[in-house]
């Protein structure tokens, strides 16, 4: 048995299991009773699971309905036993190309998993030596005539070109003018050679695994030397590698693991091979015992064109997220703010091989396991949730657990299994045809084309007013008082009774983009200048039936989740499938982003403050609208199809119109704002409609302008609408509070104009 002192350690080292991870294990549901056993098999690293399940079908991967798992024990009670499931792969959004990229084995395992498969292309070998001088002999009077080079240049070239006539001319007119793109792999081939036999520069190709540079040790015509590169991360160290070479072999194992294995072309001098390890690269440098061409490193392998293995390597990424899963965090900064990390993992074949069921006898869920170091380590823990006999399959219900809607379910399914699509489709076209009856029968109140009446305003409450804006509240003659019920209008971000303040009833209906969302939809349906959006856990299907009928749009996913010093993160994507998977980690809606709105790598926001009245008067805030951007990767012309978008920064209106000049036409930035001014009172027309207020509180919205393309040049499409923060009003000028409170007053202030359109 153990000592009392050991069992004192193992408790109290439980206690701060238990602690550091109470949140996450009661948010899964594990039974309290099962929390014990986790935590040893955490510590033991004990995956024992293979010894109550077998695979019921053979291992070959090719999708998630093919696997399946069946109990080889003769019982497994409910809540009697928790499994620890491992991860094959965890990633990032900004992370995942990269990754299928250069960490070896991940492409080849996630095409196994996703059964797409790049093309591969075997070298031709270097011709006969007979057969080659043959050829050379009976060319190089053509090559000497239309390439203008002496006999023996064409003879050279003639070699290099493996004897081939048009390679050899092309070669020739390289040295004078530049040549039309060759793609062919035999022209990339001998134009390197060409390149490495005039001493000019090396021989180089990629592969899957690797990439090649031939070259000449001593800067001579004789390519003497091979490097073989192969990327292994900045955490990969040399103690971590295990290089064997002899003369016709080559073996690398990183971190236990083959990187590069296969015979040699050629020999070589075993006893010179050098390598390294720098910047997350492995470097073996190999010399060749005689000096020559090597048409391939190692025996067999593929060379890869860029460009098709970058397409390839984009389609596995966006099949992947039909099995990529996701969990979120906040960590602390090395400025000690905090961040939302979000990471996206695969599970092993077990987890994989636990299929789908509406009635579970299993769960599978992710706990990221931090240990009394801080080292996380994330991996999933199964339990069983039902009795289970001998030989019954492995269940478990892969929607959330907050997806309860069947139509809906069906959605998110598709987005894991694939198959028909008509009723995702039929799900869009009823929304459609929903959105376009409410804009016919939308309501538009009227609103104020006079000067608001006349209130008494002498004194404010600001909540957490700057000293510029006390300076002018002071000098428009008003008073600030330390209370709200002192004051006879109040600046809150909270509701305040019985006094009028900025929280126009209005407010609730626009709050977050759910609630924005929801309400637009509601009560103006479609309309030219709105941005489509979709709630991600009520309009799944919806949502995909758009992007299949739409298959060029982009989708910015929104996340409403609020924590106190944490900045909402936004993601931009082209698949749906990435869409419909952020809904597991908080994220709640989706706005179509089309690709005319991304202006040379930027989405421009133009930003306009506007004022509601208690009398539904209708102000703008005179100024030049603020101007933000977020930057977005490009891919050519193309975003990247992932990425997490920085926050957006303000820029000058300059900057602006010197981007944008194409798209804003004709009529410029002047006939934008006014169409600007258009969609503004045609939302809060509409707004005001099903919700006027109250008569005595006012608003403050900010509201955000995408570039559409209309017709005649650049539209304002509504991309965002919220209730402005009292911190955001009192940024955009120390002006701002006192020039509204003489608004509200009933008085005039160059800083807003009054939006006067008639009603219809």
């Amino acid at each position: 048995p153990p000592s009392v002192d050991a069992a004192s350690t193992y408790m109290l080292q439980y206690g701060r299991f238990e602690a550091m991870h109470q949140q996450q294990l009661e948010a899964l549901g594990l039974p309290r009773s099962l929390w014990r056993q986790l935590y040893d098999k955490i510590t033991g690293e004990t995956f024992d699971i293979g010894e109550w399940v077998v695979f019921s079908d053979d291992d070959t991967v090719k999708s998630l309905a093919e696997h399946t798992l069946s109990l080889k024990s003769e019982k497994l009670e409910a809540e009697s036993n928790v499994f620890l499931v491992d991860h094959i792969w965890t990633t990032t959004v900004a992370q995942e190309l990269q990754d299928l990229d250069n960490v070896p084995g991940l492409l080849e395992r996630m095409e196994k998993l996703t059964g797409i498969y790049e093309p591969q292309r075997n070298l031709p070998a270097m011709p006969d030596a007979d057969l080659l001088e043959n050829t050379v002999d009976a060319n190089v009077a053509a090559v000497m005539s239309q390439a203008g080079v002496d006999e023996a240049r064409a003879r050279e070239l003639l070699c290099k070109a493996g004897g081939d006539i048009i390679e050899a001319i092309v070669s020739a007119s390289k040295e004078t003018a530049p040549s039309t793109a060759q793609n062919s792999v035999q022209s990339q081939i001998m134009q390197q050679l060409e390149e490495g036999g005039q001493g000019d520069g090396p021989t180089e190709w990629k592969t899957r695994g690797y990439e090649c540079v031939q070259y000449s040790l001593d800067n001579s015509a004789q390519l003497d030397g091979v490097d073989i590169c192969v990327a292994v991360g900045a955490a990969v160290h040399a103690r971590d590698v295990e290089c064997n070479v002899t003369a016709t072999h080559l073996t690398v194992t990183v971190s236990g693991k083959v990187a590069v294995d296969g015979d040699l072309h050629a020999e070589v001098e075993a006893n010179e091979t050098t390598w390294t390890v720098e910047a997350g690269v492995l470097s073996v440098s190999l010399v060749k015992r005689k000096a020559e061409y090597w048409p391939e490193v190692l025996v067999g392998e593929h060379r890869t064109d860029p460009i098709t293995h970058a397409k390839h390597v984009r389609r596995v990424a966006r099949d992947a997220w039909r099995y990529l899963q996701g969990y979120d965090y906040l960590a602390r900064s090395t400025d000690q703010t905090l961040a939302k990390r979000t990471f996206w993992y695969v599970a092993d074949a077990v987890g994989l091989a636990v299929a789908h069921d509406d009635v579970p006898n299993v769960r599978c869920l992710p706990l990221l396991y931090v240990d009394a170091q801080g080292q996380m380590t994330p991996l999933s823990i199964l339990w069983p949730i039902r009795d289970i006999t001998q030989g019954t399959t492995l269940v478990r219900d892969v929607c959330p657990a907050w997806l309860t809607d069947p139509q809906q379910r069906q959605g998110y399914l598709h987005a894991i299994f694939s198959g028909p699509t008509q009723f995702v489709l039929d799900a869009h076209e009823q929304l459609a045809s929903m959105w376009d009856q409410t804009a016919k029968d939308a309501v538009r109140a009227n609103i104020a084309t006079g000067p608001t009446p006349k209130l008494p305003v002498n004194s404010l409450f600001v909540r957490d007013i700057t000293p510029d804006a006390k300076a002018a509240v002071a000098a428009a003659g008003l008073v600030l008082v330390d209370a709200p019920k002192d004051a006879d209008i109040v600046f809150d971000d909270v509701p305040c009774e019985g006094r009028p303040t900025n929280q126009h009833s209005l407010n609730a209906a626009v709050y977050s983009t759910e609630n924005a969302i929801t309400a637009f939809q509601r009560i103006a349906g479609a309309q030219s200048w709105l941005s489509p959006g979709f709630l991600l856990k009520s309009q799944i299907c919806e949502l995909i039936g758009a992007a299949i009928m739409r298959n060029n749009s982009w989708w910015l996913l929104k996340s409403d989740q609020v924590v106190a010093g944490v900045e909402p993160q936004t993601v931009l994507t082209s698949n749906w499938i990435t869409a419909v998977r952020h809904a597991d980690v908080g994220y709640s809606a989706a706005l179509e982003c089309t690709p005319s709105m991304v202006i040379g790598g930027r989405l421009f926001l133009l930003e306009r403050m506007v004022l509601v009245t208690p009398a539904n008067g209708v102000f703008v805030w005179a100024a030049a609208p603020r101007i933000f951007q977020h930057q977005i990767a490009m891919d050519a012309n193309k975003p990247e199809p992932y990425q997490i978008l920085p926050p957006a920064s303000e820029v000058s209106e300059h900057l602006f119109k010197l981007q944008a000049s194409v798209q804003l036409g004709s009529g410029g930035a002047t006939r934008f704002d006014t169409e600007t001014e258009h969609v503004i009172v045609d939302a809060m027309r509409l707004l005001l409609g099903v919700d006027s207020g109250d008569g005595t509180n006012f608003g403050v919205f900010r509201m955000r302008f995408a570039i559409g393309q209309g017709a005649d040049g650049a539209v304002p499409v509504l991309h965002e609408v919220r209730p402005a923060l009292v911190a955001e009003q009192l940024a955009v000028s120390s002006d701002f509070v006192p020039s509204v409170a003489t608004v509200i007053a009933g008085g005039s202030d160059v800083h807003w104009r009054q939006i006067q359109l008639p009603s219809n």
